[in-house]
């Protein structure tokens, strides 16, 4: 297969080049961050975040019920981790289909 051909990006030397550009990008300048310096998931630095759900409360934090294959409720502290522990139980509850035949 023949490499394909990329169009060498010019400069942009003019005023109005510039304006364009900063137009088209909402006003920002600069370079963009690079991809593989950010994390997929962020670490949660909240303490007992994930903590299993045993009989106490613990204050500031949302428990999660797991779903209905028995999965134990946690608890997580409010925001992305909530967000992230409740779709998880969300899935789980979908029921799989075997060998691909639809039944």
């Amino acid at each position: 297969m023949p490499a394909r051909r990329v169009r060498p990006r010019l400069p942009e030397v003019s005023e109005n080049q510039r304006r364009a550009a900063k137009a088209w990008n909402g006003g920002m300048t600069g370079t963009s961050r690079a991809t593989e310096d950010t994390p997929v998931v962020a670490v949660c630095t909240a303490d007992l975040c994930g903590t299993p759900a045993t009989g106490r409360r613990l204050d500031g934090m949302v428990k999660v019920t797991g779903a209905a294959d028995g999965a134990p409720a946690h608890w997580y502290c409010p925001g992305r981790c909530t967000a992230i522990a409740t779709a998880r139980a969300d899935l789980r509850a979908i029921p799989l289909r075997r060998g691909g035949d639809g039944g």
